[in-house]
């Protein structure tokens, strides 16, 4: 349940950093430890980009 809420989230904020991300989870009422753990499925999956720069963000796909 959570990995959707999480993975809508990120398609609502187009890219984001694990911050940004883990911040409007929590607004939504999603702990910042379960919307940490459904990104880390999201990327398992290859549902969600890594984008590597000057810093770490994250796209849907």
């Amino acid at each position: 349940m959570h990995v959707v809420g999480v993975y809508e989230i990120l398609k609502r904020l187009g890219e984001a950093d694990l911050d940004d991300l883990v911040e409007a989870a929590y607004r939504e009422g999603i702990p910042p430890p379960v919307a940490t753990r459904a990104l880390m499925r999201l990327i398992e999956r290859g549902e969600v980009e890594v984008i590597c720069g000057m810093t770490i963000r994250y796209k849907p796909r």
